[in-house]
């Protein structure tokens, strides 16, 4: 399927892989896995199973082609509409049925179950960040081993490892016992503010519209987000510790162009904030994968978003910064939140009469009590899709309740437990595998940058970890209905 670094553990995956690598650091402690394991290694070993396995060693052309026509069609947050058309047009064409757009612009589609069983909703998010008008043409293309097009690995690359795993279930005619779900979502990168509080609109919309008479947890229904990783178990974070604050000057409205203004009072906050609050040790302490925990006591402060006027010849009269703020803790959280009210206090206190400021926290994640009787670390689905990795790939299992995927917090908190894939194992197929994010980017003319930016890309080599734990747990959770 690609080609391969000469690091790569070389093993036959069926029968099943057996290369041990070790917990990620940190990860919570998973439960007795005896019964699960042993489900998913008698489906891994089902005809049926194999062969829509086998298919996704071979379906690179297929998904790299579906994965840059879901780039092409531009679907920023809000204004889905392009993006939502195509799905409805593959999930159609790929034979589920009761396929709809919803009034959030979600698609939805059903792969009929041929028993009794529960009910997985696999999703991703299909939406991006809004970088230019929508009528603006995307023109996506492949090179040095990548998917180069904004959105192509948030969360295009989970949309597409979805797909695949319909079409594998498709190739290896696999019949499940309970029904399987394709959604796509929209909303999930919805800017978070004073009038947009929350993100994730269509997760939210999704299981306000189905639950509990279509989908309820207490019957074993869950919902699984596909976001880019896979390999080693899943995150159940409905509730990561993060806030996003945000801190907005007001000056006296002066005609004097070259008078003090709000963003002078906002560039002395700023500066102090980056000297006094900002934690020296988050640069020397990378920010986790999405698999360990948050280091005790580390605080993560990004300034990220600062506006003041639009009119370049008058002074602001108004300025304001946002932070995105993570740790470990929720104390650790707010002693940031007061140190910058102070900072803000004094500062504002020397600029004169009439300036002042509101320091708002716009979101929390981290404080909703839980859906009461879910257990986010012992729950059957988590059990299922940390075993899922274990047989696949001989890691050991993770599930983890301290991270989670924005569309899951959003899921929990209306009401419905979900699950996201997690992992670092890079398959490159047939029994090829290694440990490790892909090889990067070895370019002499691109350069790889952050995601939501008109730059990002993608590796290719992440597809298909996710793809395969994604394949075995749905058949093994919602059960094979014939070998």
């Amino acid at each position: 399927m690609h080609p391969l670094p000469s690091r790569l553990t070389s093993c036959a995956l069926f029968p099943l892989l057996t290369i041990t690598v070790p917990a990620a650091l940190g990860a919570q402690s998973v439960p007795d896995l005896t019964r699960e394991l042993a489900t998913a290694r008698r489906t891994l070993a089902a005809p049926t199973v194999q062969a829509a396995m086998a298919y996704v060693d071979h379906a690179e052309a297929e998904s790299l082609e579906e994965w840059v026509s879901l780039c092409n069609a531009y679907g920023p947050s809000g204004n889905e509409t392009n993006r939502s058309r195509l799905l409805y047009r593959l999930f159609r064409i790929y034979g589920l049925t009761n396929v709809h757009i919803d009034d959030a612009l979600n698609v939805i589609g059903v792969r009929p179950g041929a028993g009794d069983g529960p009910s997985v909703v696999l999703n991703a998010h299909h939406d991006n960040v809004a970088l230019w008008p929508a009528d603006q043409p995307i023109e996506a293309f492949v090179a040095d081993g990548r998917v180069w097009c904004p959105a192509a690995g948030d969360d295009l690359l989970g949309v597409t490892q979805m797909l695949t795993v319909l079409r594998a279930l498709n190739a290896g005619r696999v019949e499940t016992a309970g029904d399987v779900w394709f959604v796509g979502l929209t909303g999930e990168e919805a800017p978070i503010g004073p009038t947009h509080p929350t993100a994730s609109r269509g997760a939210r919309q999704l299981v306000q519209a189905n639950t509990p008479h279509n989908l309820d947890w207490h019957r074993g229904d869950i919902m699984v987000q596909f976001h880019g990783r896979g390999g080693a178990g899943v995150t159940t974070g409905s509730t990561p510790i993060r806030h996003r604050a945000q801190l907005r000057l007001f000056a006296p409205f002066d005609g004097d162009r070259w008078a003090p203004h709000a963003v002078d009072a906002l560039a002395r906050i700023a500066a102090r904030i980056g000297t006094e609050v900002r934690d020296p040790r988050s640069t020397r302490v990378p920010f986790p994968h999405p698999d360990t925990r948050l280091p005790e006591q580390v605080l993560y402060l990004n300034m990220g978003m600062i506006h003041a006027s639009d009119i370049i010849s008058r002074p602001a009269s108004e300025a304001w910064i946002r932070f995105d703020m993570r740790a470990a803790t929720t104390n650790r959280l707010n002693r940031a939140h007061a140190d910058i009210r102070r900072i803000a206090d004094e500062e504002v206190r020397t600029m004169g009469d009439g300036f002042s400021f509101v320091y708002e926290i716009n979101s929390i994640n981290g404080v909703e009590g839980g859906i009461a009787g879910w257990d986010k670390i012992d729950n059957p689905p988590a059990r299922m899709a940390a075993a899922a990795a274990q047989v696949l790939y001989g890691v050991d299992p993770v599930i983890d309740s301290t991270t989670g995927c924005g569309d899951c917090v959003r899921a929990y908190r209306t009401g419905m437990p979900a699950l996201s894939f997690t992992g670092d194992v890079i398959d490159h197929g047939n029994g090829q595998i290694e440990r490790g994010r892909g090889p990067g980017l070895v370019s002499e003319v691109r350069r790889r940058t952050a995601s939501h930016d008109v730059t990002e890309s993608a590796e290719i080599v992440r597809l298909w970890a996710g793809v395969k734990q994604g394949l075995l747990f749905t058949i093994a959770y919602t059960g094979l209905a014939r070998p």
